[in-house]
């Protein structure tokens, strides 16, 4: 039993956050096309989103209990799952709210070839209950 559970997690180049917890997102997406003026595009690039990307997730703290810090993890997996590209430690904030939206501007990302990357999101301590966020950006 997680005592802290995941909502959502998405990509997007917009947010509009409301004092009230209400969100606005817009431009949700998971497919990217990537090109070059050169003809085609190096393995191992970097690819810059414009507008930069927004990785967004949600999470509730089921309990009062759990309504305190939580270490947390975001990262890129590459196309497979089999390797992490970048990983970033955060802090989930519940102690004054029983929801935490955490949003991540992504200005670019490592690009080693077409496929499907996989961002992760995960709470260290739930991790083992498999409460995780994910979304997939598919590169063609």
């Amino acid at each position: 039993m997680t005592l802290v559970r995941h909502d959502w997690t998405l990509l997007c180049t917009e947010v509009q956050a409301q004092d009230t917890g209400a969100i606005g997102l817009g431009n949700v997406f998971s497919t990217l096309q990537v090109s070059s003026p050169y003809g085609t595009v190096e393995h191992s690039a970097s690819v810059l989103f414009d507008p930069p990307a927004i990785l967004v997730s949600h999470w509730t703290a089921e309990f009062t209990a759990e309504r305190r810090v939580h270490s947390a993890i975001v990262q890129l997996l590459a196309p497979g799952g089999d390797r992490i590209l970048w990983a970033d430690r955060l802090d989930f904030d519940f102690r004054d709210q029983t929801t935490f939206r955490m949003i991540y501007i992504l200005h670019n990302m490592q690009f080693i070839g077409i496929g499907t990357y996989e961002f992760h999101v995960v709470l260290e301590e739930y991790a083992m209950f498999g409460e995780w966020g994910r979304a997939c950006l598919t590169i063609s």
